[in-house]
């Protein structure tokens, strides 16, 4: 690797770690509850659909930062429908950027920002197996999909193929979030308050049993995979 490039990508790195040391607990914050997304997002006013999506964005590239409570938020704040569209909108902007660091900044770049594990546990598949695995890494729960989309970043497919993928994966559970949320702001949706206990109680379940289920879900994609 050139010289030049190598100073690009060390500015880089550098810029991106002192962006989450200053964002970081801000953001953390903004995303401990959707009545926090909407406190702060209700406030810009008729601006409020592109500061949502703005979020949704920024919960991308910061991977660690919760996706489910962006998406809960949209259908909280804006409804079903809106909520649904406006949180697809952010996370197809993201994923485009994340996809396009990836491919221009390469494999150190990912190293710097991707958890060690992460990256060992998800590179072969992602870089080896093809799109259907990549598919069901968006479309499954317990995978870290928001990382992930940076290691697909270095893969051979085109960017405009993996923004495809990524959106149509994670379409379906962002619509649940989205109905979810829309239900809890209307106060009078059992239905959807029950759905949403289940999904408090499941994330807890997923959190406190993460690497099992990431273990078991692997295992489906290898599956599929053989299968094929």
């Amino acid at each position: 690797m050139k010289i030049g490039a190598v100073a690009k990508i060390t500015i880089f790195i550098a810029v991106f770690a002192a962006a989450i040391v200053l964002f970081w607990k801000p953001l953390m914050t903004l995303f401990s509850s959707p009545e926090q997304v909407k406190n702060f997002v209700s406030s810009f006013g008729i601006w409020a659909p592109i500061i949502f999506i703005f979020l949704v964005m920024l919960q991308v590239l910061l991977a660690p930062i919760p996706g489910q409570v962006a998406g809960l938020a949209g259908g909280y704040i804006f409804g079903t429908a809106l909520g649904t569209l406006y949180s697809m909108i952010g996370l197809v902007l993201g994923s485009f950027i994340v996809f396009l660091l990836s491919r221009k900044l390469g494999r150190p770049f990912i190293e710097k920002v991707v958890d060690k594990k992460t990256l060992s546990k998800f590179d072969k598949i992602i870089t080896e197996k093809g799109l259907f695995p990549l598919f069901l890494i968006y479309l499954l729960p317990a995978l870290p999909d928001d990382a992930v989309s940076y290691i697909a970043g270095l893969t051979k497919f085109k960017i405009g193929t993996l923004m495809v993928i990524s959106a149509v994966g994670r379409l379906p559970g962002f619509l649940v979030l989205s109905l979810v949320g829309a239900g809890i702001s209307s106060s009078n949706s059992y239905f959807s308050i029950s759905i949403f206990a289940v999904m408090v109680v499941v994330s807890v379940i997923i959190f406190l049993k993460r690497e099992k289920l990431e273990n078991i879900m692997l295992n489906i994609i290898k599956k599929f995979k053989k299968s094929q």
